[in-house]
């Protein structure tokens, strides 16, 4: 697949992030804690992903080829999971802003890590001194909305 044509869609997906961060905060409200945000939330895609399988795969999963995943592949659920509660805290306390900027920070330096190390099956790809500099940039973006 293009990489240039990705580009539009990791923009898109990136706009989602701060939209779900402040519609879980705002459901927070209303479940009285950021865990149950979180349980709900989750329900709430697994009912959207399994409309989506159903219409993209026609109900068929290939659960022959899942025995040969590794067990660690599947505790992206559990990191999702985590991920969800630790935003709602994260918005609710910080704002959308600083949480948003926070997170990105912390994704762009373990992505930057698991890609030079070729961690967790990605292939590697070592820290070029153009993706030493976006690192920077983004932490002092980071340092500058603290300040």
């Amino acid at each position: 697949m293009n990489a240039r044509l990705m580009l539009p869609v990791a923009v898109l997906v990136g706009l989602l992030l701060p939209v779900q961060f402040a519609l879980n905060s705002a459901l927070t409200t209303y479940t009285g804690g950021p865990v149950a945000t979180a349980a709900i939330s989750y329900a709430v895609g697994t009912l959207a992903i399994a409309v989506g399988l159903l219409v993209g795969h026609r109900g068929r999963v290939p659960l022959r080829a899942l025995v040969g995943a590794p067990a660690w592949s599947y505790l992206g659920g559990v990191i999702g999971s985590a991920y969800v509660v630790g935003s709602v805290v994260l918005t609710r306390e910080l704002g959308a802003a600083l949480a948003v900027t926070l997170v990105i920070a912390a994704q762009v330096t373990a992505s930057l890590l698991i890609d030079h190390f070729g961690l967790l099956g990605m292939k590697r790809r070592p820290i070029t001194r153009t993706r030493a500099v976006v690192l920077a940039l983004v932490l002092a973006a980071l340092a500058l909305q603290v300040l």
